[in-house]
C-alpha cells in the first residue's frame, strides 16, 4: 500500500478518528477528575540478621550460608504477605474498628526489598490516610509477631507444656507428702534400716530422671502435633531465582588452552619451531581454540526451585522434635527397666517397710518432679523473654501518610498520543474488512470489462445546471473520448446505458453522456427506454405525455416525438405513457424498426434501461442495440448480481464496450483530485466553470459548421 492511500484512508475516516480521540480524552480525563483521593503509608523494616555471615531466616542455624541474599529478602517479601499474616492483620484491625478484608489487604499491599542492605519497604494504599497508616502499622507488627513465634516456636511450647503441667506437679506432690505424713503418725509407725534408706535414695534418682525423660518426651510430643499443622499450611518448594553461570566446557577448554600456551613457551626454550613435538602441539593450541569458538562463552540460564526458608526451617525443627522425642522415651525405657529391678527388691521387705518405703519414694519422686518443672518453666520464661527482645526484625522507620498522585496529566497526554493511534488502527480494520468497490482498479476486476469514466460524486449532478462542479464535466469529457476513441468496435451509433442493479445513477449518465457529447458538437438523441420508472423527463423538466410508447404503438409518427432541449443538437424521446405489458412492446417488430431507423437522424443514439437484473428489458434492448454500456456505483458491495447481468448480455451476443463508476469519492478519483488541484485558476474570473465549458464548446462548434460553409462539421465523429 502507497504512501498516498495511507493518507487517503486517513483522510475518510478522520471524522471517526478526531471523535473517537475526543471520547477516550474525555473519558480519561473525567475517569482522573472523577477518581478519588489515595494516600499511601510505608514504613521500612532491617533484617539483622544479613549482617552476619550465616545467612539463617529464624533462630535455627541449618547450614544455609550458601543460600542467596536476594532469596532470603524474597523468602521474607512472602513470609510477610503470607495467609497467616493477613488473616491476623484483618482480625487486629477489626478490633480497631476497621474493617479490611485480607484479600484486599493483599491487593493494596506492595513489600519491596532493597537489594544488598537488608531493609524491605512496605506500603499500603487506601482511600483514608488514616486507614492507611493503620493497616501498615498491623502488617508491620503482625509479621514481626509470627516471624519471632517461627524463631522461638520451641520455647514457646515448652513453656506452654510446662505452664499445663505445673499444677499438677504442685498437687501431686501435695498428695503424697500428706499420705507420708499421716502414715508417720500412725500408731504403727516405723524406722526404715540405713540400707532401705539408701536403696529408696537409688530409687529415687531413677524416678527422678524417669520424670525428666517423660517431661522432654511430652514437650518434643507438643512440639511435633504443632509443627505438624503450621507444615500443611506452608508450600515446601518454591521457585528460586534465575541461575546464572558461565558455559562449564567453554571454561575447561580455556584452562586445557592455558596450560597448553605454557607448555609452548617452555617447549620452545630448547626446541625451534620446525620441531616436530612443537608442530604437533601447536595443532593442538589450534583445535582447542576452533572448539571455543564453536562452544561459545555463552551464558546458561536455568531455573532453580528451592526449599522456601519458612517451611525448610518449620521441617528441621519438626525433624529435631521427633528426634527429641525418640531419644527421651529410648532413655525413658532403660530407666523404667531399672525402676522394675529395683522395685523387685522392695517387695522382699515386709508390709509395713514395704509401704513406708513406697510412701517415702513417691513424696521424694514428686518433690523432683515438681522442682524440675519449675526450674525448666523459668528456663522456658527465660527464652520466650530473649526471643521477644532479641528478634532480628527490627522496625527503621515509622509509618508516613502522603498522598498518592493519580498522573491525572500523564494520563491525558498518554491517552493523547495513544487514541489517534488506536482510532488510526481502527480505521485501517474497516478499511480492510470494507469490500465495496471504491476504484476503477476494483470495478475493472468486479465487471471484467474497463473502466472508461470514473464519475465524481457531487450534490448537483447534472451538467446542465449552474452549479455543477468543473470536475464533474471533465470526467464526462473523458467517457465521451473513451467511446469516440472505442467507435471500430460500435455496432452501429446507438447505445444502451444498463445496469445489473437499480439506483446506481444509470439514468443520470446517461443524461449528462447525452449533454455532454451534444455540447461538444454531436447530433444526440436521448431515448428514455425505462418503461418501469423512467426519469429522463424529470431530469430535464419537460412533460411525458407522448413518447415512445406512442411510437411503437403507431399513434405518433417518430419524428414528431422528439421533445427539443436547451441544447439545439440534443434531442429527447421520453417514455411516454407506462403500459401495461413493457416487454410486449420492446419485443414488437415496432421496436426492432425504431431501433434501425433512429440511427439515421443522430451521431449518436443513447438509450437508458431500468435494472437488468430486475427485469429482463435490458437484456431484450441489448439484443437489439447491441452496444451496451455498464454503469456500476462506487461504494456498493458486490453481491453477484454483475456476473449473472454479464452471462445474460453474453448470452444475447452484446457488444459490452466498457463500464462508468458512479459515485466515486473526490480523494479517489485521480483525475478530479489533480484537477481540483493543478488546474483550478485556469478559468478567467468572472465566470463559472460549467458556464465556461458550455460556451467554449458553443463557440467552437459555431467555428466549424462556419468552416464547412454551413455544413455540420460535427457529423461523423462517431457514426
Amino acid at each position: 500500500m502507497q504512501l498516498w492511500q495511507y493518507y487517503r484512508i486517513l483522510r475518510k475516516y478522520q471524522l471517526l478518528i478526531l471523535i473517537g480521540t475526543v471520547i477516550c480524552v474525555g473519558t480519561v480525563g473525567l475517569f482522573a477528575y472523577l477518581s478519588p483521593s489515595r494516600w499511601e503509608a510505608s514504613t521500612t523494616i532491617l533484617d539483622k540478621s544479613m549482617k552476619g555471615k550465616d545467612i539463617s531466616l529464624f533462630a535455627q542455624q541449618y547450614m544455609q550460608s550458601a543460600l542467596d541474599p536476594r532469596f532470603r529478602m524474597s523468602s521474607i517479601g512472602t513470609l510477610i504477605t503470607s495467609r497467616t499474616v493477613l488473616e491476623r492483620s484483618a482480625e487486629t484491625l477489626w478490633r480497631l474498628n476497621i474493617t479490611a478484608d485480607p484479600v484486599e489487604i493483599l491487593r493494596t499491599l506492595d513489600v519491596t526489598p532493597v537489594e544488598d542492605s537488608g531493609l524491605i519497604r512496605i506500603r499500603v494504599e487506601s482511600d483514608s490516610p488514616k486507614t492507611a497508616k493503620a493497616t501498615t502499622d498491623v502488617v508491620t507488627a503482625e509479621f514481626i509477631r509470627f516471624y519471632n513465634e517461627l524463631n522461638s516456636s520451641n520455647a514457646y511450647s515448652t513453656r506452654d507444656f510446662i505452664k499445663k503441667n505445673l499444677p499438677r506437679a504442685k498437687d501431686q506432690l501435695s498428695k503424697t507428702q500428706e499420705a507420708l505424713r499421716k502414715f508417720e503418725e500412725s500408731d504403727n509407725a516405723i524406722m526404715l534400716p540405713s540400707q532401705t534408706q539408701l536403696h529408696l535414695q537409688e530409687m529415687s534418682q531413677y524416678q527422678t530422671a524417669l520424670s525428666g525423660q517423660d517431661v522432654a518426651a511430652k514437650q518434643a510430643a507438643a512440639r511435633v502435633q504443632g509443627l505438624e499443622k503450621q507444615l500443611k499450611d506452608t508450600p515446601g518448594i518454591r521457585v528460586a531465582s534465575t541461575v546464572i553461570a558461565s558455559n562449564p566446557v567453554w571454561q575447561s577448554l580455556q584452562s586445557e588452552l592455558m596450560q597448553r600456551e605454557i607448555d609452548m613457551q617452555t617447549m620452545l626454550k630448547d626446541r625451534t619451531p620446525e620441531h616436530p613435538d612443537v608442530k604437533a602441539l601447536a595443532k593442538r593450541i589450534d583445535e582447542t581454540q576452533k572448539r571455543m569458538q564453536q562452544v561459545g562463552s555463552s551464558i546458561l540460564n536455568s531455573t532453580t526451585k528451592a526449599a522456601d526458608p519458612t517451611h525448610d526451617a518449620m521441617f528441621q525443627q519438626y525433624v529435631g522434635s521427633m528426634i527429641d522425642n525418640a531419644s527421651a522415651n529410648a532413655a525413658k525405657s532403660a530407666i523404667q527397666a531399672q525402676v522394675a529391678n529395683l522395685g523387685n527388691e522392695l517387695n522382699t521387705l515386709p508390709k509395713k517397710e514395704m509401704k513406708l518405703a513406697q510412701l517415702t519414694l513417691d513424696a521424694e519422686s514428686a518433690k523432683n518432679t515438681y522442682v524440675l518443672l519449675a526450674q525448666k518453666m523459668d528456663e522456658a520464661t527465660l527464652k520466650v523473654q530473649e526471643s521477644k527482645n532479641d528478634s532480628d526484625i527490627q522496625v527503621v522507620d515509622q509509618s508516613v501518610v502522603l498522598p498518592v498522585s493519580n498522573r491525572g496529566v500523564l494520563k491525558i497526554l498518554l491517552a493523547l498520543i495513544l487514541s489517534p493511534i488506536l482510532c488510526g488502527g481502527i480505521a485501517f480494520l474497516l478499511e480492510y474488512l470494507d469490500n465495496t468497490i471504491k476504484t476503477p482498479k476494483d470495478a475493472e476486476k468486479l465487471l471484467g470489462i474497463p473502466v472508461f469514466g470514473a464519475i465524481p460524486f457531487a450534490k448537483s449532478h447534472m451538467l446542465s445546471d449552474s452549479k455543477v462542479p468543473a470536475s464533474l464535466g471533465i470526467s464526462y469529457d473523458m467517457l465521451s473520448t473513451n467511446l469516440d476513441l472505442d467507435k471500430p468496435a460500435l455496432h452501429g451509433n446507438s447505445i444502451l446505458v444498463a445496469s445489473s442493479e437499480p439506483n446506481v445513477g444509470r439514468s443520470v449518465t446517461a443524461a449528462n453522456l447525452a449533454i455532454k457529447m451534444a455540447s461538444d458538437g454531436m447530433s444526440v438523441i436521448l431515448v428514455d427506454s425505462d418503461l418501469r420508472m423512467p426519469v429522463q423527463h424529470a431530469l430535464f423538466g419537460v412533460e411525458n405525455d407522448k413518447g415512445l410508447t406512442n411510437v411503437l404503438a403507431g399513434q405518433l409518427p417518430l419524428k414528431d416525438a422528439f421533445i427539443k432541449t436547451s441544447n439545439p443538437d440534443l434531442r429527447l424521446l421520453t417514455s411516454g405513457p407506462l403500459p401495461g405489458n413493457p416487454i410486449r412492446l420492446l419485443r414488437s417488430e415496432s421496436m426492432a424498426k425504431l431501433v434501425n431507423e433512429i440511427g439515421d437522424l443522430a451521431d449518436i443514439v443513447i438509450f437508458d434501461s431500468p435494472s437488468g437484473i430486475v427485469f429482463a428489458d435490458s437484456v431484450l434492448l441489448a439484443s437489439l442495440i447491441k452496444n451496451v454500456l455498464v454503469v456500476y456505483a462506487a461504494g456498493s458491495v458486490p453481491r453477484g448480481t454483475e456476473a449473472e447481468f454479464a452471462s445474460q448480455l453474453q448470452r444475447v451476443d452484446a457488444n459490452v464496450l466498457g463500464s462508468v463508476l458512479n459515485g466515486v469519492e473526490p480523494k479517489i478519483s485521480h483525475g478530479s483530485y489533480h484537477f481540483r488541484n493543478a488546474y483550478k485558476d485556469f478559468m478567467p474570473n468572472g465566470k463559472s466553470k460549467a458556464a465556461l465549458t458550455a460556451s467554449s464548446a458553443g463557440q467552437i462548434q459555431a467555428d466549424a459548421k462556419g468552416k464547412d460553409n454551413g455544413t455540420d462539421g460535427s457529423r461523423g465523429n462517431l457514426s
